[in-house]
């Protein structure tokens, strides 16, 4: 048992050395925090009145908002690790002098008070901890759960499901700014090309004359800066392969010819059209995106500003299923390897960096949990009636897929995206 004095003396010192440190470190650390969240939230609901500017191209001020916002998220390393050693000390050195002080003033034999005054110990010593948590939290926001909610990380920003879940933006506002186009190249390979790198979402795409079929998760992950190290949480100019849709044979049948792969190949079209479905996890009605891709040289190239609404007369939601029962077809889908192009090496020496990062997050995704989403469509008004025999294969799994009609077995698409 302690004595009376020693202990009573104890509890005001540990009462001085919380107020102490709390209104040395904590006051100074509360006027960068509250400074910092002032900051990110204007510039947040800057962010997010631009896209509705639907007639200009706010592509620019959007990627400069969006780096600005991430200079003012990332606490500087120097300074955050200099309060924290000088906290981690400063409760060292309290601790020890605590610690020799009740050596000192233990009171023998131990009777059942010293057990009471055990538990208050310990909860002075847990509330010491879960101050330096808290202020750990503060300095380094990036990646805890304290600060999530109120300052999302700057790659959130990107998400269209996070926005239109928990910012409540308009999708479509936020999805012109992105200003999509489909290209198909003289190889035949599609390609959905984005001049801001929203992700986030799920997609389908039907080419009804040409009866071909893509569909999958759109998540995109890029590489740190190869110079600064930290993230890069927007990009411009991306092109993400959705699949192959025709081949080219120039050696034999020249330099225009367009041979479509798989049943039913027919002569090279000046046109055709393409449908493309965005479903974000927090709506209820997809975005409908019409293409018209037209003949440009050896490609096809869609029309700028391709027609864009919200398609009420389809109902989805995303409903949680097994890993194992989601993936149950995956025995029966292709990969499909990457068309090597010389004169292109330097992009794709980029594009390997990025599809390697990508699959370090999806399989670190997977091994996390056991549960994946899927994609029901509760009505489609007769719009996506193509896509229900492959409504099994609608698992939110990262992967990007394809099938022509008459192939009836979807291939995964492996190939990386490119940032030019």
């Amino acid at each position: 048992m302690f004595t009376a004095e020693l202990f009573l003396s104890l509890l005001w010192s540990v009462t001085g050395g919380l107020l102490t440190l709390l209104g040395s470190t904590g006051i100074f650390v509360s006027l960068v925090v509250q400074r910092r969240i002032e900051r990110l939230q204007d510039i947040l609901e800057e962010f997010l009145e631009l896209p509705y500017q639907e007639n200009k191209n706010l592509a620019a001020p959007m990627v400069n908002l969006v780096r600005k916002y991430q200079v003012h998220y990332l606490f500087p390393d120097r300074p955050g690790r200099t309060i924290l050693f000088y906290l981690d000390f400063t409760l060292l050195l309290i601790a020890l002098i605590w610690l020799w002080v009740l050596f000192l003033a233990i009171d023998r034999p131990i009777r059942p008070l010293f057990w009471f005054q055990g538990l208050l110990l310990v909860l002075i010593g847990g509330n010491i901890i879960l101050f330096r948590r808290l202020l750990q939290q503060t300095i380094n926001p990036t990646g805890n759960p304290l600060f999530n909610p109120i300052i999302p990380p700057p790659e959130r920003l990107r998400s269209v499901s996070y926005l239109s879940r928990y910012v409540n933006v308009s999708v479509k506002s936020m999805l012109q700014q992105a200003r999509f186009a489909l290209v198909m190249t003289g190889d035949g390979e599609l390609r959905l090309k984005q001049e801001l790198s929203f992700d986030d979402f799920y997609y389908l795409l039907h080419c009804p004359t040409r009866d071909w079929l893509a569909w999958g998760e759109l998540r995109l992950t890029f590489p740190p800066d190869p110079i600064t190290g930290k993230p890069v949480p927007l990009q411009r100019n991306v092109e993400i392969p959705l699949g192959r849709l025709a081949s080219c044979d120039r050696a034999s049948r020249g330099t225009d010819a367009v041979v479509q792969t798989g049943a039913g190949a027919e002569s090279c079209a000046s046109s055709f059209p393409a449908i493309l479905y965005i479903f974000p996890s927090g709506e209820k009605h997809p975005i409908q995106i019409e293409f018209e891709l037209r003949k440009e040289g050896v490609g096809y190239h869609s029309r700028p500003f391709p027609e864009m609404t919200v398609q009420s007369t389809i109902l989805y939601r995303f409903k949680t299923e097994g890993q194992l029962e989601g993936f149950k077809h995956s025995e029966h889908i292709k990969g499909k390897n990457r068309w090597s192009r010389a004169e292109h090496s330097d992009q794709l020496d980029y594009s390997v960096q990025l599809n390697h990062s990508d699959q370090l997050n999806r399989s670190d995704r997977l091994n996390r949990s056991d549960r994946l989403d899927r994609l029901d469509i509760l009505e489609d008004g007769g719009r996506l009636t193509v896509f229900k025999p492959f409504c099994s294969y609608f698992v939110c799994d990262q992967e990007r897929y394809f099938c022509p009609l008459s192939q009836q077995t979807p291939e995964r698409c492996i190939e990386p995206l490119e940032v030019r």
